[in-house]
């Protein structure tokens, strides 16, 4: 289940990304009724439309490429399938039930779960004004802001762009060496 609102995660975060920069002034209830097609449907297909100017142009076709593999990934877990089914009864037989998941299998969700989030997030900031982005990632004394997410390479690219920062730029080869060796997906 958890899977598959991972699909819905990262569902809506396209939709609200792609229609508030198409709309961003409109009230809630007149985007409803103008986007209701895409409300509706369960495409991502917008995402081609999203502008990703919080991220360096060499990350922006990986990361739609990855919001896709993501979508996939986990839209595998919305109905179920033979396959789930045959992986429930082999997980069954050696002793994985519910609350006694394998250990691999508990760190294979994580790694899902951490890449959509972060993937999430950097929709969301595309959908609201840049200074939000800017605010959020740099600290008041010029460091990254710093958790889990910044382990994401989009969401360290995102950070890059606000390197120009007055209050960065003091410590701004500490700044940069951090946020590379935090980079874990």
């Amino acid at each position: 289940m958890a899977r598959r609102e991972l699909r819905f995660l990262i569902e809506a975060s396209v939709k609200i990304a792609a229609i508030q920069q198409r709309s961003y002034m409109t009230k809630i209830e007149a985007k409803v009724e103008a986007f209701k097609g895409e409300f509706s449907s369960s495409s991502i297909s917008i995402k081609k439309d999203i502008g990703l100017s919080l991220l360096p142009e060499a990350y922006r076709a990986p990361f739609l490429e990855e919001v896709g593999r993501l979508y996939g990934l986990t839209s595998q877990y919305v109905h179920l399938s033979p396959a789930q089914i045959t992986q429930s009864l082999e997980a069954f037989k050696s002793g994985a039930t519910a609350g006694k998941e394998r250990p691999a299998d508990v760190r294979e969700f994580n790694r899902t779960a951490e890449r959509a989030l972060a993937a999430s997030l950097v929709l969301l900031f595309h959908g609201v004004p840049y200074w939000v982005a800017g605010d959020w990632l740099v600290d008041g004394d010029g460091a990254s802001v710093g958790g889990h997410f910044m382990k994401s390479r989009f969401f360290a690219a995102m950070d890059e762009g606000f390197d120009y920062k007055h209050e960065r730029q003091a410590k701004l080869g500490e700044v940069q060496a951090a946020r590379l060796a935090a980079i874990k997906f």
